[in-house]
């Protein structure tokens, strides 16, 4: 049995022009993400992984718009609670809170 693919997620760019990017996102990458391991009373180790400070989103066509010798431009840039709903979704089923 064959599952439905889900569909690409916009990726949230505009040209300077106004003109909408065509492409969609292939990548997030969470940045200050902290991680770490505890060890319990009982002897057990647990993986904690905190929320990250911000995501930077990837696009199939122009991978993050970023020109030579030019930062990632803000549409590209997210903090977690302005993280676009499907990118969120996404990031929830993983576990991990934006």
């Amino acid at each position: 049995m064959m599952t439905a693919q889900p569909e690409p997620i916009p990726c949230p760019f505009t040209y300077a022009n106004g003109r909408a990017c065509t492409g969609h996102i292939v990548r997030v990458e969470a940045y200050k993400a902290e991680a770490r391991w505890e060890r319990e009373p009982d002897g057990n180790w647990v993986f904690f992984l905190d929320s990250p400070m911000r995501y930077h989103l990837f696009c199939s066509e122009k991978n993050g718009h970023a020109g030579f010798n030019k930062p990632t431009p803000p549409d590209m840039k997210y903090w977690p609670d302005e993280l676009p709903e499907p990118l969120r979704a996404m990031v929830n089923a993983t576990g991990i809170k934006p």
